[in-house]
Parts: structure tokens; sequence; C-alpha cells
């Protein structure tokens, strides 16, 4: 069969991690292919509205769904199917689309997830998105796994986007403070809370200099925020934090809620009931305010012993987000950027907790599985992605002065 879409081999940074990724198919967990809509692109169904191939002729008829309006990236969409939302493509775990028409015949979606390719100042990037079971085991677990190598990736022209500079910094800048924030993060001299409390005084900062266009400001900002961590200053200031553990469950409880308690699959269904009884909540996640708060809390104090058997796992979550997604740079304003980071670390976190509720302590594949189904439930909905956004602005945790109560553990 001809090849549809055509692929180059090219070098790209990326976190250790990538290298070891393989897909495993029809052993996988949670497969990719269930309970989503997968988008097609223009090309691709336009071949597969010509297919004639006896095996998939039916399916892709009755399956393939045009989408009004769409851009050509998602002008169609092929949609889950029966009780467990399986692709109607699947055949015993594997695609029929590869197995019929050969790998050039995937939709840009299909051929790329979980892998996220960007060309940034110069210089081919490649991460994974950890709602994908075998990626979050590759990047949680290593000690190594965000060493940054370079190695050769295949990719389309087509599902590679390009990202250029934002107003008032050049991307030669935006590279600069984008190496000073995953080397903060990476600080394990500090603890992760006080990581993330230091990153928000220079995100802060920051977007003051960007409002102005003085990214002539950045090298003494820089200088600043080293400076005062080394001489302990700024972290004298953050001495007196007290965690607000009441604040937290409450905050953090409203964005899980938000989704509901029901799933197609199996394999998340299991993970959401371990959740909401760690909880102390029923099937539909419902129980008390001092419940849920004493739940937490209590969870909250047994995870580091946890995690203490993937001691990198929560700095990992931190560093894929920020790395895949060019942080502080994702929004418009760095210091948004950084809330969104925020948000989604204390709603991980706050899920980890719960598990920690058991009678024994979670295992390390079940650490695992619940930071896919913090992606897969909560990171890929764009609607539920703003709502986040929204989440510490409308409790009033959105300032400096509170953040650090809701982050300190």
């Amino acid at each position: 069969m001809a090849i549809l879409h055509r692929t180059r081999t090219l070098s790209a940074l990326m976190p250790r991690y990538v290298t070891r990724f393989r897909c495993i198919g029809g052993a996988c967990e949670d497969t990719c292919c269930a309970s989503w809509s997968i988008h097609i692109d223009k090309k691709t169904y336009k071949a597969y509205r010509q297919n004639t191939t006896p095996a998939l002729r039916e399916v892709l008829a009755t399956s393939l769904v045009r989408e009004s309006g769409a851009a050509s990236k998602t002008f169609a969409t092929i949609r889950p199917e029966g009780k467990t939302q399986q692709c109607p493509l699947m055949e015993d775990g594997l695609c029929g689309v590869h197995k019929h028409m050969g790998e050039s015949h995937l939709s840009d979606v299909c051929f790329t997830y979980p892998r996220t390719t960007r060309r940034f100042n110069g210089q081919l990037e490649q991460t994974l998105t950890l709602s994908c079971p075998e990626a979050a085991r590759q990047a949680l677990l290593a000690e190594d796994a965000f060493e940054f190598v370079e190695d050769a990736v295949t990719v389309r022209d087509t599902a590679v986007s390009v990202t250029s500079g934002v107003p008032g910094l050049s991307e030669a800048w935006m590279s600069e403070v984008r190496i000073f924030c995953i080397n903060l993060l990476r600080t394990r001299e500090l603890a992760l809370w006080q990581r993330l409390a230091v990153l928000g005084t220079f995100c802060a900062a920051l977007s003051g200099l960007c409002a102005e266009g003085r990214q002539d400001g950045i090298p003494g900002l820089i200088d600043d925020i080293v400076r005062v961590v080394e001489n302990g200053e700024l972290l004298a200031s953050l001495a007196s934090t007290r965690p607000d553990h009441a604040s937290q469950a409450m905050v953090f409880s409203l964005l899980w809620s938000a989704q509901g308690f029901e799933s197609p699959s199996p394999f998340q269904l299991e993970v959401i009931r371990q959740i909401s009884a760690g909880l102390g909540a029923n099937v539909h996640g419902q129980t008390s305010a001092d419940a849920l708060v004493a739940a937490y809390t209590r969870g909250l104090g047994r995870l580091d012993e946890a995690v203490a058997q993937a001691p990198y796992l929560l700095e990992n979550y931190l560093a894929n987000e920020m790395f895949g997604r060019l942080f502080p740079f994702e929004r418009t304003d760095p210091y948004e950027s950084y809330l969104r980071l925020v948000a989604r670390f204390g709603l991980l976190r706050f899920l980890l907790a719960a598990q920690c509720n058991a009678e024994t302590l979670p295992s390390l594949a079940t650490l695992v599985a619940t930071v896919h189904l913090h992606g897969r439930r909560f990171q890929h909905d764009p609607g539920y992605t703003a709502s986040v956004d929204q989440a510490l602005q409308d409790s009033g945790w959105a300032g400096l002065d509170r953040l650090g109560s809701l982050i300190r553990a």
C-alpha cells in the first residue's frame, strides 16, 4: 500500500526516559484507544473514505464522523463504542489500521501519542504525556529520568508544533528561563514545597518584567533569586509558613469531584474507587467535610513513606510538566503558568494522599496508576483545564502570600 504520511528522522532534545519508552500494545492496562474520541486529520480522513480494505470498510463507513467547521487537524472523529468505549478499529488489543493499512495510514494523533514534539529556539524537543501508563512508569520511577539527552526521533512535519517568542521576550531568553526553572526544581537541598515557593517568587517577578518588556532585567532577577536562596534569606522568610490541610483538602476535593466518579474504563474505575475509599467517601464521592479533611491529613502524613519507593516521583512529574509545556510560558503570563502548575500538583498530591489511607501503603503500581489517572482524566480535558486555572483565583489562594500554606505538606 502506498505511503500516506511521510516521516523524517531527526535529532531531538528529550529527557532520558523518552528514549526508553516503547508502546506495550495489547498488554497495556488502559489503552489510549479506549474512552476517547479520536481526532482524524483531513488527509487521513480522505484516505479512510477511499479505503477498500474488506476488514475495515464497514467500520470506517459507520464510525468515522466528519466534524462540522473543524480545523484540518481535527477534521473528523472516530467515536468509541460499547460499554467499555473502545475504538471500533481495535482488533484483539491492536490497531486495525496499523495491521491492514500500515503505520503511515495512522492519523497524526494516533501516530504521535503519547509523544509531543516541538521546535523551539532552533531545537527539536520531545516529551511524553503521562496519561499513558507505560510513559508514566518510565518517567516517574528512575532517578535519571530527567537527564537531558539528544536522540533520533521519527516525526511527521504535520505533527510538530512550532513555538515562537512571547511578547517582551526572545526565544533565547525564554530558553534561559526554562533552564533556570528546571534546575531550580531539581535543587534537592530544598524541600519540594520550598522549591515551588521559590519558583512562585521568580515567576511573579518575571511577569512584571514581561509586562514591561524588560528582558534585560532577567539576568539580574536570576542572580537575585540564587543569592537569596544561597544566603538563606528567602528560606528564612518561608520558615513561618504553616500548612493549611483543611483548605488543601477542600480546594482540591472540589477539583477532583468536578469530573464525577464514573468511567467506562475498568482500570480507571478501580483507581477512582480506591481514591474515594481513601477519602472516606462512598461510591458517589460523598463524605462530610470533617471526615474529608481528617482522611486527607492522615494520608498526607504517610505520603513521604509511600513515595520512598520512588523518591523522585513528584519531582519527575513536575519536571515533565515544565519541560513538556514550555513552562513558564504555557500561558501568556508566567505567574498564571505557575498557578496552573501548582493546581495540578496540588490535585495530584491530594489523590496520592488518598491512596495512602489504605490498610497498607500503596504499591509502586498504585502510585503510577494514580498519576496516570490524573493525566488521563483531568489534563486532557480542555474545559476542565480552564476550571483548574480559575480554581485558585476563585478560592482566594492565588496570591504568593497565601500559596505557601496551600503547597506545604
